[in-house]
């Protein structure tokens, strides 16, 4: 394990902080939804819940699965991931200052701090990528995934400084929607779509399948954003309703592999994570509709607030939250049983790792969640809110059982 799992743990720690912080804020702002997309608020909350949750929790799976998934061990010194992890840390919390106070010199130097920690995790990739033999979509992820990442914060960078000098001569939100869709589609699913079919056969013990769909879904991905983003950036619309369909034939592909995947398991009994990855799945889905469909809609239907919203919900505290929460349900029981009762294996009775955690907390976790979404969707701010801060309490108080074993417990005694 990376740095004895403590460096994957602290950064899905910090995700789980800034979750609970997302979750407050909402419940305390309920209307903040209801402000315009390009309100400094909002921009705020979106850059909590994205590099300060979702991203977090990504890098430091990545740090553990990387060396999995590819069968070698991770180039990197551990030193410098931990200097990663500052970095990133304080880069979060001067982005979300920056635009929560409307002082954008502060966006400027919190995006440099994430890019330079995302340039150490993509030398990490890459000296891990070229160590390794295996070259299918699941290995290919990473280092697409990784340069995409670089790409939108370099880009988000330019973004803040445009701002404070304006350079570009093009519209502040073509070049927002162009950012925001850098990484929504370039990191998070170009991750999901090669790591997804990695983690559910392990975690269902079914058999890959489709291997031609998969390999597809990730290419059209690529294709498709190489479109996508320029179209949107430059607001060519022939350009970005191409991409669009691209990304919506890749994910098609994937959902394809995905099913097939999932119809070989032999565990027959869905784990809660498991659900609410495949729930997450279905939200991406019909995220990725509504998305084709305001590429090709008139100006009035695109550029509506209602739709701009459901989009927005659909695809970040949606879609990508229980997806990667779901799959975090698996991953962080696996990483604390390793450390903690890992080296206890043959010396004393110890716990299997899926009784770390709570089927209950999971199960209303999730139901809640998906409660909570509809809600905020449909309209009902206030009580979309409030459902969803209490499904993240259930999730975090769940989180928080897992990772109480990590403290030094007395042997489990031997049965009479």
């Amino acid at each position: 394990m990376v740095a004895g799992g403590n460096l994957p743990l602290a950064f899905i720690g910090l995700g789980l902080a800034a979750l609970a912080t997302a979750a407050v804020w909402l419940l305390r702002q309920p209307g903040l939804l209801s402000l315009p997309f390009m309100h400094p608020q909002v921009v705020a909350f979106v850059h909590l819940w994205l590099p300060g949750v979702l991203l977090s929790i990504c890098v430091g799976a990545v740090y553990q699965l990387m060396p999995v998934v590819l069968g070698a061990p991770l180039k990197a010194n551990v030193s410098g991931l931990w200097i990663h992890f500052g970095l990133h840390a304080v880069g979060v919390v001067c982005l979300v200052r920056a635009f929560t106070t409307s002082q954008f010199a502060w966006a400027g130097l919190g995006g440099t701090f994430i890019t330079i920690g995302a340039v150490i995790l993509m030398v990490a990739t890459v000296r891990t990528f070229r160590s390794a033999d295996r070259r299918d979509a699941s290995a290919w992820c990473f280092p697409l995934a990784n340069g995409w990442l670089v790409a939108t914060v370099v880009f988000g960078i330019a973004l803040a400084l445009n701002r404070r000098w304006p350079v570009l001569p093009l519209s502040a939100i073509d070049l927002l929607r162009a950012h925001a869709h850098l990484g929504l589609a370039g990191f998070f699913l170009t991750l999901l779509q090669g790591t997804t079919f990695q983690l559910v056969p392990m975690f269902t013990m079914g058999e890959l399948r489709r291997p031609r769909l998969i390999w597809s879904g990730l290419v059209a991905t690529q294709a498709g954003l190489l479109a996508l983003a320029p179209g949107l950036a430059w607001g060519i619309d022939w350009l970005t309703r191409t991409g669009a369909v691209i990304l919506v034939g890749g994910l098609a592909c994937s959902a394809v592999a995905l099913v097939a995947t999932f119809r070989t398991r032999r565990r027959r009994k869905t784990e809660p994570g498991i659900k609410a990855f495949f729930v997450g799945a279905a939200a991406l889905a019909v995220a990725a509709l509504i998305g084709a469909v305001l590429a090709f809609a008139p100006a009035s239907v695109s550029s509506s607030h209602a739709w701009i919203t459901a989009y927005g919900v659909l695809l970040i505290p949606g879609a990508l939250s229980l997806t990667i929460l779901g799959m975090l349900c698996k991953i962080v029981p696996f990483l604390v049983w390793m450390r903690s009762y890992g080296p206890k294996v043959g010396k004393q009775p110890v716990p299997i790792a899926t009784a770390l955690a709570s089927r209950a907390l999971e199960n209303g976790w999730w139901i809640a969640h998906v409660g909570g979404l509809v809600l905020l969707v449909a309209g009902f701010a206030t009580s979309g809110a409030v459902l969803l801060a209490a499904a993240t309490a259930l999730f975090l108080a769940n989180m928080v059982r897992v990772l109480a074993h990590l403290r030094p417990r007395a042997p489990i005694p031997l049965p009479a």
